[in-house]
């Protein structure tokens, strides 16, 4: 059963940016049609992604609602709001400089052990903690240094100095698996973070609880926005209603968590320029999306490149050679 929420919109699949009058591939017999002219250009490597659910849906309501979520999950059946294929694809770093950094953000979804019923879609995009161990101890050994948004913030609005070979980590949607397999491995290596949280999901069952967010905050780990209630944005017919995905996910994380708010994920990576304005209007400092060039900008602060992170660890140093 696809995903649905108060706008009657199929949730069928992660749309990614791409030229005009090019159709995206979808898990769902009956795609969404996506306005091309909402959407900012990309190239033709954009990646297929897959919604997945197994014996339940989710439902994401905008207005004064939550996720709802199986009411018990095992094995295959947890249902990731997100799931994302990915090819190996490379980028040729550049010098740092004024306007232009070589800084690749990666995207973790699912870090869990691995079940024999886990679907293709899942077995795309999920990490066994062992792996995602892996990878964080190779990044320390082949000269990577972990940085955050904030340092990337400031590096092009404050001039202040990164360390060789950046990169950023992030998680999206909250799941509590993040926190049970990858929280204590990132407080391991001494490795910060940013988990991007949809406002609907706090303390509902699979979810992070308030309690955790607050833990892992003292921890050292950063908390970004990812809406309220993760919903293709563009697909957002009210102006108000967009503006509560935006702005009110940042006052209710603010509140709840008694820090500022300074990073928005865009759902599904997909936006435009209006949720652009709308996100600078509502105080964050920056806002990932999901195209990868490994390549970032002063100018498009907003619209930061990311890339789902590679799920071998094999595929994992071809994707991030040792320097």
């Amino acid at each position: 059963m696809p995903f649905k929420n108060n706008f009657t919109k199929t949730f069928s699949s992660k749309p990614r940016k791409h030229h005009k009058k090019r159709q995206h591939k979808k898990a769902s017999p009956q795609p969404i049609q996506q306005n091309s002219q909402e959407l900012r250009p990309r190239t033709a490597s954009a990646l297929a992604t897959f919604c997945i659910i197994n014996a339940a849906c989710i439902s994401f309501v905008t207005q004064n609602a939550f996720y709802k979520y199986p009411t018990t999950l095992s094995n295959n059946q947890a249902a990731y709001a997100e799931i994302s294929t990915t090819s190996i694809q490379t980028s040729t770093p550049v010098n740092q400089s004024a306007s232009k950094l070589d800084l690749p953000i990666l995207v973790y979804h699912i870090v869990r052990p691995s079940y024999p019923d886990d679907s293709a879609e899942v077995r795309a995009i999920a990490l066994t903690p062992d792996t995602f161990d892996a990878q964080m101890a190779y990044l320390r050994e082949s000269g990577y240094r972990i940085v955050t948004f904030t340092d990337l913030e400031n590096y092009f609005r404050d001039k202040k100095p990164l360390p060789r070979n950046p990169i950023i980590l992030s998680f999206d949607d909250g799941w509590k698996d993040q926190y049970k397999y990858a929280f204590p491995i990132l407080k391991k290596h001494g490795y910060p973070a940013t988990f991007f949280i949809f406002t609907n999901s706090i303390d509902h069952k699979s979810f992070f609880s308030l309690d955790q967010l607050k833990e892992m905050l003292a921890a050292g780990m950063s908390i970004g926005s990812h809406s309220r209630s993760h919903p293709y944005l563009t697909q957002v017919s009210s102006e108000d209603a967009l503006w509560r995905e935006i702005n009110e996910s940042k006052k209710i994380l603010e509140e709840k968590l008694g820090v500022p708010i300074h990073e928005f994920a865009y759902p599904f990576g997909v936006y435009n320029d209006k949720i652009v304005a709308m996100t600078k209007k509502a105080g964050y400092r920056s806002a990932r999306g999901d195209y990868f060039t490994g390549v970032q900008s002063a100018d498009r602060l907003y619209e930061l490149s990311a890339l789902n992170a590679p799920t071998t660890l094999e595929l994992f140093k071809k994707k991030f050679p040792a320097h």
